[in-house]
């Protein structure tokens, strides 16, 4: 982090100095400072950033990028529980993927619109999920990020088998990236699509969560709450270390082998 800061500073004065500013590599910086934010878990400051960044990227008439910007900003509003300015975003994002026509980009705001949605109107977030699989489905292509989009939407409208399956592919795709922010979030998620069937496991992989990557806190209390009510305070905390004790690597094949076998469960009670 401290590199990475300092190399945002020796490009923030190098473009400094020059005759005429370039407005791509202020962009840069931002988007760097905005990851950077949601790392520490500062996410009112990434929010903050990532709009900058989609107003510089739309002033210069870049609608993609300032598109996919406003689509981190959902994701750090809906971390903060703001979900009305996460509202807001997610169909601004949508309607510049619109204007792009781009298929790919229009799917990935579908799936920021039916995330912040999901609570509210779940019939809403259900046919944003669906038009948004529609189309990834046309191109033969979902990426990684849009794999968690889907699965955390799947999970907040009680979709179980969807939310570990699509939550599985999700942190093949963000292991094989080098995404840890966002495969800690998909582990804190399978945390709570396992709570009611498999309430050990869940605290087991709450606590590699929390010991590995940061998460949204009102569902981390409500979690650990639910899990010291089912299995008994002491019990979850016990579970809760044990999972913190993981490395990295143990955490990821754990979650992935209770996720396969919890899929194995639901396919046959159905």
């Amino acid at each position: 982090m401290t590199a990475a800061e300092k190399l945002c500073g020796r490009a923030a004065d190098a473009n400094a100095r020059q005759a005429t500013l370039d407005w791509r590599v202020e962009e840069t910086i931002c988007a760097a400072r905005s990851t950077m934010a949601v790392t520490n878990g500062a996410f009112a400051d990434a929010a903050r950033l990532a709009e900058q960044v989609a107003g510089l990227a739309r002033a210069r008439g870049d609608l993609a990028d300032a598109s996919i910007e406003l689509t981190f900003a959902v994701a750090d509003h809906l971390l903060l529980g703001d979900a009305p300015r996460a509202v807001r975003l997610a169909n601004e994002a949508l309607a510049l993927a619109r204007q792009t026509g781009a298929p790919s980009l229009i799917a990935r705001c579908l799936l920021a619109l039916g995330t912040a949605v999901a609570e509210t109107d779940p019939e809403q977030a259900r046919a944003c999920l669906r038009e948004s699989r529609e189309l990834s489905t046309a191109l033969s292509y979902q990426s990684a990020i849009d794999l968690n989009w889907a699965a955390t939407i799947a999970f907040l409208v009680g979709d179980q088998a969807a939310a570990l399956e699509l939550g599985r592919r999700a942190i093949h795709g963000l292991q094989g990236g080098g995404d840890r922010i966002r495969a800690g979030l998909v582990l804190h998620m399978i945390a709570g699509a396992l709570a009611t069937t498999r309430p050990e496991a869940a605290a087991i992989i709450q606590g590699a969560a929390q010991a590995h990557a940061v998460g949204p806190a009102e569902r981390i209390v409500q979690l650990s709450s639910y899990l010291a009510a089912t299995l008994g305070e002491q019990r979850a905390q016990e579970l809760h270390a044990r999972g913190a004790d993981m490395d990295w690597d143990h955490a990821i094949a754990y979650t992935l082998a209770q996720t396969a076998q919890a899929l194995s469960e639901l396919q046959s009670d159905t």
